[in-house]
């Protein structure tokens, strides 16, 4: 007899994790966040419900026709994940509308029995690109007043 007879795991409902999707125009970008929550998978395959406005990520072997190369071992991978494949890049520009100089962030759901994190699409947040004001060394303000 255990003192835990009669106790069972309670099922609990997936969360919002603390994976971020990041897409722009040229890239699709990941936090390091994502990598921790899959075990940081070296491949990964992108799947698309395109019904329902979600894509997922999930992890999947090198050998896999869709495998995409995504995160390096635990002690590597201090950096944020960029994809630039132009296939991909294409799937999400139909799924979202990119008028402007604009970007989109999405939190993703966490699956840890499926090992899958899903990112739903209407919930991205459209954001515009900051401009930064370069200047080249020893170039002034070009608004700077006379007197």
């Amino acid at each position: 007899m255990s003192v835990l007879d009669g106790f069972k795991v309670m099922e609990l409902e997936p969360g919002k994790g603390n994976s971020v999707l990041t897409v722009t125009r040229s890239n699709i970008k990941f936090n390091k966040a994502t990598a921790v929550e899959l075990n940081y998978p070296p491949y990964v395959k992108m799947l698309v419900n395109v019904k329902a406005n979600q894509v997922a990520v999930q992890p999947c072997s090198e050998k896999d026709p869709c495998a995409v190369k995504f995160s390096e071992e635990e002690a590597k991978q201090t950096y944020a994940i960029v994809i630039k494949l132009p296939a991909l890049l294409v799937e999400f520009r139909r799924l979202l509308d990119f008028e402007g100089d604009i970007y989109y962030t999405v939190k993703g759901t966490v699956y840890p029995e499926e090992n899958v994190i899903i990112y739903d699409l209407n919930e991205a947040k459209k954001e515009e690109k900051k401009k930064r004001n370069r200047r080249k060394k020893g170039e002034v303000n070009a608004q700077s007043s006379e007197s």
